[in-house]
């Protein structure tokens, strides 16, 4: 004796699950908004071979929140550095501004701007020192991997 086989899969639970899940996630991309900054390699391009390094500021952000301001390859400043010492919050946010003003005050040509952050230092500090670059008419941000 054969028993009949007679299987049948509702499968309309599945599809009402699924269509919610399809509003769900065109309606969070609606809303979703991603932050860029906008930074190129500003040293050390190789399409151009045997070309000078353009001057550049180099700024190096330590753990603690001290930063520390270096000019390389600017003829009339023969590797200026400076430092910005840290108060009790981390960076001094007022200190490294005016630096940065004084210095591209003084070397108007200065366009190009090295951010080199240590392996803890804070993101949103390094963040906040590309924008205030940017603010001061830096062209080129580039940012260094750790050192």
């Amino acid at each position: 004796m054969k028993k009949e086989l007679n299987f049948e899969l509702n499968i309309l639970p599945v599809l009402d699950i699924l269509s919610v899940l399809i509003c769900f996630l065109l309606l969070t991309a609606v809303w979703m908004q991603l932050g860029t900054i906008d930074t190129k390699q500003a040293i050390g391009d190789n399409s151009t071979a045997g070309a000078k390094n353009p001057p550049s500021l180099w700024v190096v952000l330590q753990k603690d929140g001290t930063v520390q301001l270096s000019l390389r390859d600017v003829p009339q400043a023969k590797n200026l550095e400076d430092s910005v010492a840290k108060t009790a919050q981390g960076v001094n946010w007022n200190t490294l501004e005016s630096k940065i003003q004084a210095l591209r005050n003084k070397w108007p040509d200065l366009k190009t701007s090295i951010v080199r952050p240590e392996a803890r230092a804070s993101y949103g500090d390094v963040i906040r020192i590309m924008d205030q670059l940017k603010k001061n008419q830096f062209d080129g941000v580039g940012l260094s991997p750790l050192g």
